[in-house]
């Protein structure tokens, strides 16, 4: 299969690289910039199955241009994990007046998928698994603008929760519009990755983090589990502690704009 992954350079997104290439999968891995794809290179050397693009997921011109490198090189594309994220420490925006968790974790995904999706359709059974996370199937509402530009910050349980709310709720709906591409959205799990380790982690779970927290492999093989496990059926799903758990809101066509506002 050809497979893009964003964030399967390191963590729990490198441990599914590797996994998928020991299948005999084509990798193609989106990077942040060209130092980080020499570092990449050094971990598959001479690796034909692995192509390496360069894209700030936060810059929306290079989503496109990064887009368009791959439908020059490839011909489809059969799996796409959008696992790339951000956990800040504090209030960051993007170039588009967003909070930035909410643009990289939710809105960036959104148009890549979007971007790729004449490849995805070339494809006999395509899917899309986003690496979301848990607490967000509790949510009955959303409030956009709110997301956009918080009133307040709170680390991990505030503004990056929403993102990967976000996330869901527009992978879910294009998996209405796009009855041919199968989307699934998984909470891995905690997982001891650099992202857990750093700053956007409160100061109270950090030792929580260190003891309780699983191996990046348990978390690779649960966004595996979600692509390839057959017990995982339907599109649109999300995934919680391994069972299939509902969304109790929808996002509208009119909340979707107010993102693009």
């Amino acid at each position: 299969m050809n497979i893009i992954i964003t964030g399967g350079h390191s963590g729990m997104g490198l441990e599914l690289t590797k996994k998928l290439l020991s299948e005999g999968h084509r990798i193609g891995l989106i990077v942040r910039n060209e130092g980080r794809k020499e570092q990449v290179q050094t971990l598959f050397p001479d690796n034909v199955s692995v192509e390496i693009f360069v894209a700030d997921l936060s810059n929306r011109a290079e989503i496109e241009t990064v887009a368009n490198q791959i439908k020059s090189n490839w011909k489809k594309i059969d799996g796409l994990f959008n696992n790339a994220g951000l956990l800040l420490d504090k209030l960051y925006y993007s170039d588009y007046g967003n909070e930035l968790q909410l643009e990289v974790n939710g809105i960036s995904p959104y148009l890549f998928t979007k971007a790729l999706q004449p490849l995805l359709e070339k494809a006999e059974n395509p899917f899309v698994v986003n690496t979301a996370t848990g607490g967000i199937n509790s949510k009955n509402s959303v409030n956009i603008p709110d997301f956009k530009k918080p009133k307040k910050f709170t680390k991990l349980l505030g503004s990056y929760m929403d993102s990967k709310l976000i996330l869901v709720l527009l992978m879910n709906h294009l998996s209405k519009e796009w009855k041919n591409i199968r989307f699934v959205s998984v909470n891995p799990g905690a997982i001891k990755t650099k992202m857990t380790a750093g700053d956007g982690m409160p100061f109270w779970l950090k030792p929580i983090r260190n003891l309780f927290f699983m191996s990046p492999e348990r978390g690779a093989q649960s966004l595996f589990n979600a692509a390839f496990d057959s017990k995982y059926k339907g599109s649109g799903i999300f995934i919680n502690e391994g069972k299939v758990r509902p969304m109790k809101y929808e996002i509208t066509n009119e909340e979707i704009n107010q993102l693009f506002e």
